[in-house]
């Protein structure tokens, strides 16, 4: 099933948008109805602009571009983990690019490898969304990480100091910290995934619905990127906080 939307028919959804921007400035909430239309308008235009630039992207399946976007997706995941995590983003942006990338390429590898088989293999149709949909759900566990790591309560700077006292490497007096960081990170991912597909259908099962296929495939794909995006998601967490252990000195 395959259809295209009209811009008349899609014009129709922001004036639904209408409704609860008219609720809260009526209740006296003019602040929040206005951040609320300019976010609307932001994501319009994001979305536009990087939907005719993907669409210039797949035409052109270039395998430079396509690495050049990637790093460029990975390196703006990273500056925004960071500012969230209200690190130093200039310092931080090659460490946790770092962390990102290497997490997140085996398992964009071996989608391509072994479950899609585009031709050719890096065909930016299959590529920048397979990443972007690993990126996207890695952001917000790292940037809870982050944030729980480097905001640190005065009993997590005493154990430091006692443990760095004692001869201790940084990864050792920062290993109970790191440790409550993973926790913190990994309680949406975990409560998220234990409860798929009875609570809500995930964006990328019930995009392939629509699109034609049947339920059972699009379960076995949700299945494969699920079990990526907690892989990679894992990942990403480890080599940033250790990335980051290393480079705490420089920017500390």
């Amino acid at each position: 099933m395959t259809s295209t939307v009209a811009w008349s028919d899609l014009a129709f959804f922001y004036f639904i948008a209408v409704i609860p921007l008219s609720l809260l400035w009526s209740m006296g909430l003019k602040d929040l109805s206005r951040d609320l239309a300019i976010s609307i308008v932001r994501m319009s235009i994001q979305l536009l602009v990087i939907g005719f630039y993907l669409q210039t992207v797949f035409d052109l399946d270039n395998l430079a571009l396509n690495i050049l976007w990637l790093v460029a997706m990975a390196l703006i995941a990273a500056i925004t983990s960071a500012g969230r995590a209200e690190m130093p983003r200039l310092k931080s942006a090659v460490p946790l690019t770092s962390a990102i990338l290497i997490a997140m390429l085996p398992v964009l590898l071996m989608f391509i490898v072994v479950l899609s088989r585009p031709v050719p293999w890096y065909s930016a149709q299959i590529t920048i969304p397979i990443a972007g949909m690993l990126l996207g759900n890695a952001l917000g566990s790292l940037v809870i990480a982050l944030r729980r790591f480097n905001l640190r309560t005065p009993e997590d700077r005493e154990h430091i100091e006692l443990l760095t006292t004692m001869g201790a490497t940084k990864l050792e007096a920062r290993r109970t910290l790191v440790k409550a960081s993973l926790r913190a990170a990994a309680s949406p991912v975990i409560a998220s995934m234990a409860t798929l597909g009875l609570v809500s259908l995930p964006g990328m099962m019930t995009g392939q619905i629509l699109g034609g296929f049947n339920p059972i495939e699009a379960v076995q794909y949700q299945i494969a990127i699920m079990l990526g995006i907690s892989a990679s998601q894992t990942l990403s967490i480890i080599l940033a906080l250790r990335f980051t252990i290393y480079m705490e000195a420089e920017y500390e």
